[in-house]
C-alpha cells in the first residue's frame, strides 16, 4: 500500500526520507517499524549497512522461555489466547525475570525461535503410510448424517442453528437419526458408504456394515469388495467390543485402533466422510429421498461413479496415481481378493469356545471347513501343559481348519493359529511314532522344566541343597539356637485353676448338668438326689462346689444304707 512513496524516497536526501516517513506514520496511524517493513515489501531499500551484530540479543533463552511457557497456559481449549506479552512479562518482572527489550523484539524473537503461539498451533509433522496392495489396508469411521426422517414422513435436512452443541438437536428422538458408515481402501482409495437409522453406534452396526463393504455389491460397476488384512478405527466402544474383535480374528483380520485426538491416522477416511458429505449428502436437499431404502440406493449408485471417476463435474482420479481408483483396484492379484465365507454373518453371535490341553499335548475341536473333529497338537506353544484351559476359535478364511488357540502365561495373553493334525486312515496321527521303529519323547512343558530346576536345588542325595557350604548342605546352619549365657529368666508364681474352672470358665451349672457330673464323682445315683441339688441350689451349682456337695450325698447315702439294715 505504499508503493506511491518509493520513487519520492529514492531521490530524496537523509533529512527528505526522514520527513517523508515522518509524513506516512501521521497519515497512516502506524509506527516507524510498520512504514519500513511494508516500504520493504514496496522494493525500497534505505541502503543502511546491517550491524554486524544484527540478529544477536540479549535476552537469556531461558527466561524467553519462561514467557512464552506463560502466555501459552492462557490458551484455552478454542484456540483463544487470553494472556499477551506485556501481562506475562509483568507477572514475570515480579519473580525477578526481567528482559530490557520492546515487546515487539520480544515477539520477534519468540517467532524466530518458533515459541510463539501461532507457530504452537502449527500441526505437528506426521508420517505419511504405504500400504502394498488392493485389499491390504481397510479403515473405517461412523459418522452422523446431514439428514433424518420426520415421525410424519419426509426427509429434513439439519440446519446449522439446529446442530449446537449445548443442545443436541435430536435429542429425546434417537430414532429418527441417520448414521453414515464409510470404508476405504487406502491403496486405491476406493470407497465405500452405508446409511443406517439407528441412535447410536453399535457393534451389532458396525459388523452389519463391514459384512456390506466385503461382500460383492448388486450395483453395476460397484466392484470393490473383499476382506482386508488389516483394519484401521478408533477407539470407540463398538470397534472394541469382545464380538467384533473375536469375529475379525476369525477372519484373519488384524485390528489396528488409534487414541482419542489421532483422528488423523485415519485421514484418509475422515477426508472421504466430508467429500461424502459435500458432494453426495448435500444433493438430497434439492433431490430428496422418500426412505432409507432409496437413500441407500443412491449412495451406492454415486460410489459406483466415484470409484470408477465418472461423477458428472468432478474429477474423481486419485491424485496419487493420476488414475481411476476402480482401475487401481480392479489391478488386485488373486491371492489378495478374500471373499467373504458364508459363516461370516453369524460370527458377531457366535463366541469363542474354551477346551483342556489333553496328557498328549492336543486339543480336539470340530472346524466348520472340516466338517469332523480333529486333534490340534499344541505341545510346542509356550506356556501349554496338560489340562491348561485354552480358547480356541476356527478361522474361517483358511480351508484347511486352522484354528486361532489363545491362553494365558505368567500374566500375558498369548494366540497362535495351529493347525489340525493330518491323520491316516484309521485315525492315528501321521507324525505319531510307531512301536517298534523309535519314540519321541514329548518336549518337556514349563511345569517340568520347574521340576527339574528344584530338583537340581534341592540335591538327589539325603543332604538338601548339598552345593551349599562347601558341600555340607543347609543342614551346616543349625535352625535352633541355645539360649545366649547372658540372659537370665527370672521365674514366675502363677495361679493354679481346677480343672472344673478350666472346663466351665466360672459359669454356674444346671440341676441336670450338676447331676451327671456327680454321678461320675460318687459312681451311683439316686433319684432323690436331683431334688437335694436343686433344693440346695436353686439358682445354678457353682462348679467349685462340686466336691462338697458330692460329700454331702455320699453321706447321705451311707445314712439311708444304715437306716435300711436296722429294720
Amino acid at each position: 500500500m505504499f508503493e506511491s512513496y518509493v520513487p519520492r524516497l529514492a531521490g530524496a536526501s537523509k533529512a527528505e526520507r526522514g520527513r517523508i516517513i515522518e509524513g506516512i506514520v501521521s497519515a497512516w496511524g502506524c509506527s516507524k517499524a510498520t512504514v519500513y517493513r511494508e516500504l520493504k515489501k514496496a522494493g525500497w531499500c534505505s541502503g543502511r549497512q546491517r550491524r554486524s551484530d544484527a540478529g544477536d540479543t540479549t535476552v537469556d533463552p531461558r527466561a524467553l522461555d519462561m514467557l512464552a511457557a506463560l502466555i501459552k497456559s492462557g490458551v484455552r481449549k478454542n484456540g483463544k489466547a487470553t494472556k499477551d506479552i506485556p501481562t506475562a512479562r509483568q507477572e514475570l518482572a515480579y519473580m525477578g525475570v526481567c528482559f530490557g527489550v520492546s515487546d515487539s523484539r520480544l515477539a520477534a524473537l519468540m517467532r524466530e525461535r518458533g515459541i510463539d503461539i501461532r507457530s504452537q498451533k502449527a500441526p505437528t509433522p506426521h508420517t505419511r503410510m504405504r500400504s502394498l496392495h488392493p485389499n491390504h489396508v481397510h479403515q473405517v469411521d461412523p459418522s452422523m448424517c446431514l439428514l433424518y426422517y420426520l415421525p410424519s414422513g419426509g426427509q429434513k435436512i439439519i440446519e446449522d442453528d439446529e446442530a449446537y452443541k449445548n443442545k443436541p438437536f435430536l435429542e429425546g428422538k434417537a430414532h429418527l437419526k441417520i448414521w453414515r458408515y464409510v470404508l476405504t481402501d487406502h491403496y486405491s482409495c476406493s470407497t465405500c458408504v452405508r446409511y443406517y437409522n439407528r441412535a447410536g453406534e453399535s457393534m451389532e452396526t458396525l459388523w452389519e456394515f463391514l459384512l456390506y463393504a466385503w461382500a460383492a455389491k448388486d450395483e453395476p460397476g460397484y466392484l470393490f469388495h473383499g476382506v482386508p488384512k488389516l483394519l484401521v478405527m478408533d477407539k470407540g466402544s463398538a470397534n472394541l467390543g469382545g464380538g467384533v474383535v473375536n469375529a475379525l480374528r476369525s477372519l484373519r483380520v488384524e485390528q489396528w485402533t488409534h487414541g482419542v485426538g489421532a483422528s488423523r491416522a485415519k485421514g484418509q477416511v475422515e477426508k472421504m466422510n466430508d467429500l461424502t458429505e459435500k458432494l453426495f449428502e448435500s444433493r438430497l436437499k434439492t433431490q430428496p429421498v422418500r426412505g432409507l431404502d432409496e437413500l441407500n440406493e443412491r449412495a451406492a449408485a454415486w460410489c459406483s461413479g466415484y470409484n470408477a471417476g465418472t461423477l458428472e463435474g468432478y474429477g474423481s482420479v486419485l491424485h496419487r496415481a493420476g488414475r481411476p481408483r476402480l482401475e487401481i483396484w480392479a489391478a488386485i492379484r488373486g491371492e489378495d481378493l478374500r471373499e467373504l465365507p458364508d459363516e461370516a454373518r453369524d460370527l458377531l453371535v457366535s463366541r469363542p469356545v474354551t477346551r483342556k490341553v489333553g496328557g498328549d499335548l492336543t486339543i480336539s475341536f470340530r472346524h466348520p471347513k472340516i466338517g469332523e473333529s480333529r486333534p490340534y497338537a499344541v505341545g510346542g506353544l509356550e506356556g501349554i501343559r496338560p489340562g491348561l484351559t485354552v480358547t480356541v476359535q476356527p478361522i474361517l478364511m483358511d480351508h484347511a481348519g486352522t484354528l486361532l488357540v489363545t491362553w494365558q502365561y505368567q500374566g500375558e495373553e498369548f494366540a497362535e493359529e495351529v493347525a489340525p493334525a493330518v491323520l491316516d486312515d484309521v485315525g492315528f496321527p501321521l507324525d505319531a511314532p510307531v512301536w517298534g521303529e523309535g519314540y519321541s519323547r514329548p518336549a518337556d512343558t514349563y511345569v517340568d522344566a520347574a521340576a527339574k530346576r528344584l530338583e537340581e536345588l534341592i540335591g538327589e542325595d539325603k543332604r538338601p541343597f548339598a552345593h551349599l557350604h562347601d558341600g555340607r548342605g543347609i543342614q551346616s546352619v543349625s535352625a535352633i539356637r541355645s539360649v545366649p549365657g547372658n540372659v537370665v529368666h527370672m521365674p514366675r508364681e502363677g495361679t493354679r485353676i481346677t480343672p472344673d474352672e478350666a472346663m466351665d470358665g466360672g459359669a454356674l451349672l444346671n440341676p441336670v448338668e450338676a447331676a451327671m457330673r456327680l454321678k461320675g464323682r460318687l459312681g451311683f445315683w439316686r433319684p432323690e438326689f436331683l431334688d437335694v441339688v436343686r433344693d440346695s441350689f436353686p439358682g445354678g451349682v457353682p462348679a467349685s462346689r462340686l466336691d462338697e456337695l458330692a460329700e454331702a450325698l455320699r453321706a447321705m447315702g451311707r445314712g439311708d444304707e444304715a437306716a435300711e439294715c436296722a429294720q
